[in-house]
């Protein structure tokens, strides 16, 4: 029986951006080899260190099950140029997977509170604004705050309860994420099997497809998505063909072939749209990309508004917004309530996509690893 000398201890922040929960991890803190990472992030999570497990309940680690709890940052600071290096990992509980293909705008909210908690706040955040820079993406993203610092301006969001302390999440030329174009199949309407779907590029790959042409209403419920097979059927041949079409790019620089595309827990999103029931523009069921969102991504919603400025979309068929001074907005049903997006653009020229979100520290501490590798034991004596 192997002994430990010793539990290996992280040190972390236990974090809630917008309506995901996970980790923010300083890279300091960290080894080097990606595989490394990857173990360190799976004992975090509680997930399968190999393999799969269906059954998990993440008993042994802080995930929650679903996927908008199982996220995870990696930060490091650019001194010289008064930035955050930001790279993101989404975790399934199911799975050893780590994806590290896309970025995630809710947990991003999460970051400026934890730059806060730095001495580095002065140098990254003199005036309440935090720069980031996403690997993930390769992309700049604006955060701000109230600059009323070290208190919060609080403030409420959909799906969230009580008031938390606000950040404005701004991302900036946010088209060609993954991709190579804002539309990538170069329409603005393809079709599957007679289903007529739009592929855009927004913060993140995304198809939008009325739920009429599904055969659904659209206001279903996730439990009504998630166990209805051919529904489903119908999503992962959508998924499949255009995402093929699109040209999804993966972290490698590689394109994302059937396999990968079938196997993704990223990418592409799927967003299932119809008219509001309520005071909103547009309605959404939200698939990230097989599992049903309880709210909106920050980066789907961002893709969704973005799609509802181009006439002849399929979100523009439902709702096509006026442009004042160069700005469009758009507010997004959900399951949790109405969420308002902000689109500033010139044509197809999308200069920032933006909202307002909500965030918390949950807590600042240490996981212990108690039965990590031999070789992720050995590393990491180097940092004790």
């Amino acid at each position: 029986m192997k002994k430990l000398s010793f539990p290996i201890r992280i040190p972390l922040y236990y974090v809630r951006g917008g309506t995901s929960t996970g980790v923010v991890l300083l890279q300091k803190h960290l080894p080097e080899k990606k595989e490394l990472k990857e173990e360190i992030l799976r004992h975090i999570m509680g997930v399968s260190l190999q393999g799969r497990n269906e059954n998990n309940k993440q008993l042994q680690g802080l995930g929650r099950e679903t996927t908008t709890s199982n996220k995870a940052f990696i930060i490091d600071i650019d001194y010289k140029d008064k930035k955050v290096m930001s790279t993101f990992a989404q975790l399934e509980k199911g799975s050893n997977t780590v994806s590290w293909e896309v970025n995630c705008g809710n947990m991003t909210s999460s970051i400026p509170l934890v730059i806060r908690d730095l001495p580095e706040e002065k140098l990254l955040m003199p005036d309440g604004k935090l720069r980031i820079y996403n690997t993930n993406t390769n992309k700049n993203i604006l955060c701000t705050m109230a600059n009323v610092s070290p208190k919060y301006q609080l403030a409420p969001m959909p799906g969230v309860i009580g008031d938390f302390p606000e950040v404005n999440v701004s991302f900036e030329d946010p088209a060609c994420s993954k991709t190579k174009a804002l539309f990538p199949t170069g329409r603005l309407i393809d079709k599957v099997n007679g289903i007529p779907v739009t592929c855009i590029d927004v913060a993140v790959p995304m198809i939008i497809v009325n739920a009429e042409s599904l055969g659904i209403t659209g206001y279903e419920n996730p439990d009504e998505i998630k166990n209805n097979k051919l529904l489903q059927e119908k999503i992962m041949k959508i998924r499949v063909d255009m995402g093929i079409k699109m040209g999804i790019r993966k972290r490698n620089g590689g394109v994302m072939d059937e396999k990968d595309l079938k196997g993704s827990i990223t990418q592409p999103k799927i967003a299932i749209v119809a008219p509001p029931l309520s005071e909103g523009d547009i309605s959404i069921r939200y698939l990230t990309p097989k599992n049903v969102h309880l709210s909106i991504a920050v980066s789907g919603g961002c893709c969704l508004a973005a799609a509802c400025c181009f006439s002849g979309t399929v979100a523009s068929h439902i709702y096509y917004p006026n442009r004042i001074n160069g700005n469009s907005t758009v507010s997004i049903e959900h399951l949790s309530g109405i969420s308002e997006f902000s689109i500033t653009h010139d044509g197809e020229d999308i200069k920032y996509a933006s909202v307002p979100r909500n965030a918390q520290v949950l807590m600042k501490g240490e996981f212990f690893i108690y039965n990590p590798s031999d070789e992720l034991e050995r590393i990491m004596k180097d940092f004790t």
